[in-house]
């Protein structure tokens, strides 16, 4: 099993930092979210209707002419975790390590060897997420100046135990063998 986010939990965000980032503004149109962060429309209206109708909401639409959407309070109120959990739902890497109420119970759970680590997991991404702003992650992503960042894949680095070193892949295509730390 790999943790990851789905599409719904990165538009999402995505469209919260994009409120934030115009928080005080007036409010902001779908359809210009969509071209500012080349997002489907269609699959915005649906993430809206999710965060305006959560408890409490995260954001409000205004009608009209000048109407659109804006963050139901101050980004630096808003955690990503708050974000995230109403459109991922509660943090579960494993079955066993859901938060809150476990609707679904693995069978194994009494004799269970891994349920320390899955738990270890759930709170480190908790953690995380409940600790950052949506103010935080908007100013970040706001003093890139729309540069990309860079990602390396997991797939290509490899550790050799043996010789305490890391291989990178280098831009060039070759492999960078640094020690490790």
């Amino acid at each position: 099993m790999m943790l990851r986010v789905s599409t719904k939990g990165e538009y999402g965000v995505r469209l919260m930092v994009d409120l934030a980032r115009h928080y005080g503004g007036r409010p902001r149109s779908l359809t210009d979210i969509s071209q500012a962060e080349t997002l489907p429309l269609a699959y915005l209206e649906q993430l809206v209707k999710l965060l305006r109708e959560a408890e409490p909401p995260l954001v409000m639409s205004t009608r009209g002419a000048h109407g659109g959407y804006k963050l139901s309070r101050h980004p630096a109120e808003i955690t990503m975790g708050e974000v995230v959990r109403v459109l991922e739902g509660p943090i579960a890497p494993m079955i066993c390590a859901t938060e809150g109420e476990m609707t679904q119970v693995c069978n194994f759970l009494e004799a269970c060897k891994t349920k320390y680590l899955w738990t270890k997991v759930r709170d480190a991404v908790a953690q995380t997420l409940d600790s950052m702003t949506l103010a935080e992650l908007a100013a970040v992503s706001s003093s890139e100046n729309g540069a990309a960042a860079q990602f390396i894949a997991l797939s290509d680095i490899h550790v050799g135990l043996g010789s305490q070193q890391l291989c990178l892949p280098a831009k060039d295509g070759e492999t960078e063998v640094r020690p490790l730390p």
